[in-house]
């Protein structure tokens, strides 16, 4: 909680500084915009306030333990590893700033929170937990899951702008802060004296953050915004606290977080007071048209596993099963259309997934019995993008049909908590608190499309797309945080024959702003993947399926010149 109230503390500062000093007297004169602000009808003078969301993806580095995380507590297991772990999820929060502007330049600051779980795992101890029995070249010592939350980000940073037509691209840089909280999860089993609650620590982080982004004005005293910024923290000593041993512990840990937000802005300034000094939009940029938004969605998905015996597919001696990985999804996406009939679009967004579980599988090789463990998932994350240029190549005044080529990413992280055997009656294998699998998936694929809208009343829109993947790349990454000796064990190939399908169905509330829902359908495979487990003769062949579905509404702006028919040949 204290964490919390410094983020509003540090805000309340800042806003203070950014509308003066009201008991002076001069906060009359500082909210007046300077005499001559405006940009073709547009002022980006004056105070404003606004909403964000967006995605982030960082990194925690953990390094140089001491006390208790320092003892070699195994034959033949070294003191310390230095790990990182990926460190994601969805946040929302909102900003204030206030600008002054001089002809096209604009100068401004502002402030932001952000708030929203970010958290990872990262395989950072060699000493905590179960520690190798026997002196095997690759037991290494446990990798205990050290976690990594970050509860709130917040800035003040300055801001640089340049106005030309109805948009304002910027650079920032400025101070930030971050709300931390750590803790090294006991495996659950409690060996080697370690205590079965976790090492905990908290931390307010301060560093500097760097940033660029695109501001565009929808009418009115309104304006959309992207933007990425980059938040160093740097590294910190972090101490711990570790019940029954009280000698001091502690662990250096580096920070740094990536971070896209997309936001709405409300200024208070006048809209327009009557001077015109923009930089000339440049005339490549009145022959585009387009729209671009934001969406939120619920979606499902399964990951599936198949591990065999050898460098063949004889033999099936694994099965991983991760079934209804639901959660829910912010994502932003954007088309243009040039006059030419050549476009692009795009999208980029997350996803928070809920709990579910998974289903291990071992399938005997000799008499040993069949095994069928299942366990709770927690703490997902998907992150995944697509960029796609094409060509309008059929058209009329209210239907269109065009084909793209493009590129799709998409990465998924889940982990699998505690181990019940279901298979035949027996105790769980490892306690519901207990991390015993992380499973990252990542794809990447090459784009085939087909899609085209057509207006199906003057306000009623519907648009589809149709994708063949033709070939996907594959990299997995598998954290066994009770075997050492596979924490991580990566497995990589490639696969064919992927689909990609997706329908909106709009409607204009206004002549640039729709509402809409729509639903969509990814699979990927790659039947062609292997990994080479320690102490194996040889490479295991895999196959590996993935697929996500579910459904979104959106809201949009469109830009440029709407009255113009879809696409008129013009080059």
């Amino acid at each position: 909680m204290h964490s919390s109230r410094q983020v509003w503390a540090a805000l309340g500062a800042t806003s203070i500084f950014l509308v003066g000093g009201l008991s002076s007297g001069r906060a009359a004169d500082l909210l007046q915009p300077p005499p001559v602000i405006a940009v073709d009808g547009v002022n980006w003078a004056g105070p404003y306030v606004g909403l964000h969301g967006g995605f982030a993806v960082g990194d925690s580095t953990w390094s140089n333990p001491t006390g208790y995380f320092a003892a070699d507590r195994g034959r033949n297991v070294p003191p310390d590893v230095q790990a990182n772990g990926a460190q994601s999820g969805l946040l929302g929060g909102l900003q204030l700033g206030y600008n002054y502007q001089y002809g096209a330049f604009v100068l401004g600051i502002e402030a932001d929170a952000s708030f929203g779980p970010l958290d990872g795992n990262a395989a950072c101890g060699a000493v905590v937990g179960v520690k190798p029995t026997n002196d095997l070249p690759f037991q290494r010592g446990s990798k205990d899951p050290c976690h990594a939350k970050t509860d709130a980000l917040a800035s003040s940073a300055g801001r640089l702008g340049f106005a030309f037509g109805r948009t304002l691209i910027f650079i920032k840089g400025g101070l930030a802060y971050a709300s931390d909280q750590y803790d090294v999860v006991s495996p659950g089993f409690n060996f080697n004296n370690f205590p079965a609650n976790p090492a905990q620590a908290s931390a307010d982080r301060l560093g500097w953050t760097l940033g660029a982004g695109l501001e565009y004005a929808l009418g009115g005293n309104w304006s959309a915004k992207g933007e990425y910024d980059y938040y160093d923290f740097g590294t910190k000593t972090i101490g711990f606290t570790v019940p029954g041993f009280p000698t001091f512990n502690s662990f250096s840990i580096r920070r740094d977080q990536h971070v896209a937000k997309f936001g709405l802005n409300y200024r208070f300034a006048e809209a327009n007071p009557g001077a015109n000094l923009s930089a000339p939009t440049p005339a490549f940029i009145g022959d585009i048209a387009g729209e671009f938004g934001g969406r939120v969605g619920f979606s499902s998905g399964r990951f599936q596993e198949f591990l065999y015996g050898g460098p063949t597919k004889a033999q099936l001696v694994s099965r991983l099963t991760w079934p209804n990985q639901t959660g829910v999804s912010l994502e932003s996406f954007a088309r243009a259309d040039h006059v030419s009939g050549v476009f692009a679009k795009g999208y980029f967004g997350g996803v928070d997934l809920l709990g579910s579980h998974m289903n291990d599988e071992d399938f005997p090789t000799t008499e040993e019995d069949y095994s069928n463990t299942v366990s709770s998932t927690q703490r997902g994350r998907d992150i995944y993008a697509s960029a796609d240029l094409g060509y309008v190549f059929l058209h009329e005044t209210s239907w269109r049909v065009g084909g793209f080529l493009g590129y799709h990413y998409y990465s998924q992280r889940m982990n699998a908590y505690g181990s019940w055997q279901i298979a035949y009656p027996t105790n769980s294998f490892a306690p519901s608190n207990t991390l015993v699998l992380g499973q990252t998936e990542t794809w990447q694929a090459a784009r085939v499309g087909l899609g085209g809208d057509v207006m199906l009343t003057d306000r009623l829109k519907w648009s589809a797309e149709a994708v063949w993947l033709p070939y996907m790349a594959y990299l997995g990454k598998d954290n066994h945080w009770q075997r050492s000796d596979i924490n991580p064990q990566y497995d990589s190939g490639h696969g064919f024959n992927g689909f990609q399908a997706e329908s909106i169905l709009s409607y204009a509330l206004t002549d640039r702003i729709d509402i809409g829902v729509g639903g969509r359908y990814w699979l990927f495979q790659a039947q062609h993947v292997s990994t080479h487990f320690p102490g194996a003769d040889s490479r295991q062949a895999e196959t590996v399926t993935s697929t996500r579905y579910g459904a979104f509404v959106q809201a949009s702006y469109k830009f440029g010149d709407i009255a113009a028919p879809a696409v008129v040949a013009k080059y």
